[in-house]
């Protein structure tokens, strides 16, 4: 047998690799060799903070680190035209009879590696495993991860049929705010959902921390509001809250006699905020006349990549549907004699595109990944199912060090995806909330209110230059229907027992039943 190249690792069915000196470990029991799934097809995104551990990033927080989860946007990508799920066949390098040379803007050349001459056919499909794959170390696994159950329901029903985007972190802050206002069992649920003991808990939690730097952060706003009807009144203690904690903005609004109006003023805010990629996340019918209050948010990312793709060396080439079909799709490439952060794992690849820090040091740095199967045997709901339900997974699945790459395509890709999350939510044990819950802290009369909806909205577009992407959640609260009893029939066209009774002794004169009111 002959004895591994130096930087070289072999974790089961894998070939691993790591920079000189460079360790590679991982602490959870689902290491690289140990990962299992069924068959899959399609890629699968999300954007994600800077690892805390890299030196070449300052820490996101001074205190703590930063779980990419709980304000990362997992996107499922079926198809740049939102078509079925893909399967990962070899697609051509460019055009036919072309090659399409491409580089990204100048940068800071990686350290050369041992394996320079040895360039794998990444996105290929080809199976080949010589590609480094760095399994960073066990960090905090939780975070504040608490809306990643609520992102696998609506993933796992979405893998396969259409393109999928959700924000985790939009929903984070719409229900951290309906917890502020809530009391007693409702306010627990809320609490354990958010995977917390105790509101001061949830306000210590890194998503609810990361909320209040989205605005002050140059790729990224965040805008919170809160709609009340004129006949009730904010506590005190929540609009201090909501003003101190999200920013929000308080108004009063006429649900009871235009509701419709409400609605309409609730999407401009959204729209407003997100610079017009999400105009109408209260679709008809969401409000009416029994509203209450509503409570939204909005998140706006615009990134550009720190190394762009070469715009003049886009083509189109097959795109491969799970089906057998297939789409020409606009592809993205670079030059071959760029490296890129890949890392092989077992079933998949993985890259890491990081996009520009134009803030510095001091600002949070993002970047996007890219999870690619490498075949049908591996379907894209186990590798997503796999990435938001395991702890820590898209951290210790993010690549450290920049590899020599062959064959390199990114599809461009643009697609909005919407859904009203209250079943899933009362799935993972919320339920007082949406059975007449306790609203007291929230606003006058807030006993037996409900919440009627949550609304998500959800867009991206990733292009050569960088990343557009928003996310809006709206949360309505309804008062109670007070309703008289449904009517009740009575037809006794079938046999019956009769008696008369006295009424004050209730003792029985006659007792009997009749079976045939025609028989003497």
């Amino acid at each position: 047998m002959s004895t591994p190249r130096r930087g070289v690792q072999h974790h089961g069915d894998e070939r691993t690799a790591t920079r000189a000196g460079a360790g590679s470990r991982d602490n959870d029991g689902q290491g690289a060799g140990d990962l299992s799934f069924g068959s899959m097809a399609g890629p699968w995104f999300a954007f994600a903070p800077p690892h805390p551990w890299a030196p070449q990033h300052a820490p996101v927080f001074a205190q703590a680190p930063v779980d990419p989860f709980p304000w990362s946007m997992p996107v499922s990508f079926a198809n740049p035209f939102d078509g079925p799920r893909p399967s990962t066949q070899n697609v051509p390098w460019g055009p036919p009879g072309e090659v399409p040379f491409a580089s990204f803007a100048a940068g800071p050349a990686a350290p050369e590696p041992e394996w320079r001459h040895r360039r794998p056919d990444v996105f290929a499909g080809s199976g080949r495993r010589s590609v480094p794959a760095v399994v960073p170390p066990d960090l905090d696994a939780d975070g504040g991860a608490s809306c990643l159950p609520l992102a696998r329901q609506a993933g796992l029903r979405a893998a396969g049929e259409r393109n999928f985007i959700v924000s985790p972190l939009s929903f984070h802050a719409a229900l951290a705010l309906v917890a502020a206002g809530a009391r007693g069992e409702t306010q627990r649920e809320l609490l354990g959902f958010l995977g917390s003991d105790s509101l001061n808990e949830l306000q210590r939690a890194a998503a609810t921390a990361l909320v209040a730097r989205l605005r002050d952060l140059p790729q990224t706003s965040f805008a919170c509001g809160v709609w009340v009807d004129r006949g009730r009144a904010l506590t005190s203690e929540f609009r201090d809250a909501a003003t101190s904690r999200y920013a929000a903005v308080a108004e009063s609004v006429d649900f009871a006699s235009e509701p419709e109006a409400a609605r309409r003023r609730v999407n401009a805010f959204v729209s407003e905020a997100t610079k017009g990629l999400i105009d109408d996340v209260l679709p008809p019918g969401s409000v009416d006349s029994f509203t209450v209050l509503v409570l939204a948010n909005a998140i706006y990312f615009k990134g550009t990549w720190a190394r762009p793709f070469d715009r003049f060396r886009n083509f189109t080439a097959p795109f491969h549907l799970p089906d057998g079909a297939t789409v020409r799709a606009p592809f993205m490439t670079t030059s071959l004699f760029k490296e890129q952060q890949v890392a092989v794992f077992p079933g998949f690849k993985a890259l890491k595109l990081p996009y520009k820090n134009d803030g510095g040091a001091r600002h949070a740095a993002f970047y996007m990944l890219l999870l690619l199967p490498d075949g049908e045997a591996l379907k894209i709901s186990d590798l997503y199912d796999k990435a938001v339900s395991t702890p820590g997974f898209i951290r210790r699945h993010t690549p450290v060090d920049e590899v020599p790459v062959g064959r390199f395509m990114v599809p461009k890709f643009k697609f909005t995806f919407e859904f009203e999350a209250s079943g899933d939510i009362q799935k993972l044990g919320v339920n007082r909330a949406f059975g007449g819950g306790d609203f007291s802290g929230m606003v006058s009369g807030g006993n037996g209110l409900f919440i009627s909806g949550v609304y998500h909205k959800a867009t991206v577009e990733v292009d050569e230059v960088g990343t557009v992407a928003a996310a809006a959640t709206a949360v309505c609260i309804q008062q109670c229907a007070r309703m008289g009893p449904p009517p009740v029939d009575f037809v006794a066209d079938r046999p019956f027992l009769f008696a008369i009774v006295e009424e004050r002794s209730g003792v029985l004169l006659f007792l009997g039943h009749v079976v045939n009111p025609l028989v003497g």
